[in-house]
């Protein structure tokens, strides 16, 4: 069951709106629903830990989310997953090798998916989110 809400747009928002919905052959609802559930994609699908964890993000203020922007995964963790990936390829991991692996793998995943979920909730909130080459700098500065 979803919520029914009423908008008023302003002219300039609304008439490119319309003339992408003629283009189209939808409704204007349609345009608007899909613009907004591409600005802040929903969580479904993911286990009910990691909605919880992404969901929790939501509470942050922007600097919060900006200094998640910069989480990285620690340098001999990068190495150690490389050189774990490079020895799979090859097939010759043993088991206590592989369930590292997964761990490692899980570990940047969710790094991965909380900075995706903090830059979205940026832009969601009309925040200007960093070039690659600006996270680079600040990630490497601190």
């Amino acid at each position: 069951m979803g919520q029914t809400v009423t908008l008023h747009l302003q002219d300039s928002f609304y008439e490119p709106i319309q003339r992408i919905a003629q283009a189209m052959a939808q409704p204007i609802e349609s345009i608007l629903l899909k613009a907004l559930q591409t600005s802040l994609p929903n969580l479904d699908g993911l286990p009910a830990k990691q909605i919880a964890e992404l969901t929790q993000l939501e509470t942050l203020d922007n600097t919060a989310l900006k200094q998640l922007l910069l989480k990285t995964v620690l340098k001999e963790q990068q190495q150690e997953l490389e050189t774990l990936l490079q020895k799979n390829q090859a097939g010759g991991l043993t088991d206590i090798e592989q369930k590292q692996l997964a761990v490692l793998q899980k570990e940047v995943n969710k790094i991965m998916l909380q900075k995706a979920r903090a830059a979205v909730l940026l832009r969601f909130r009309g925040q200007r989110l960093p070039t690659l080459t600006e996270l680079r700098q600040l990630t490497t500065e601190t």
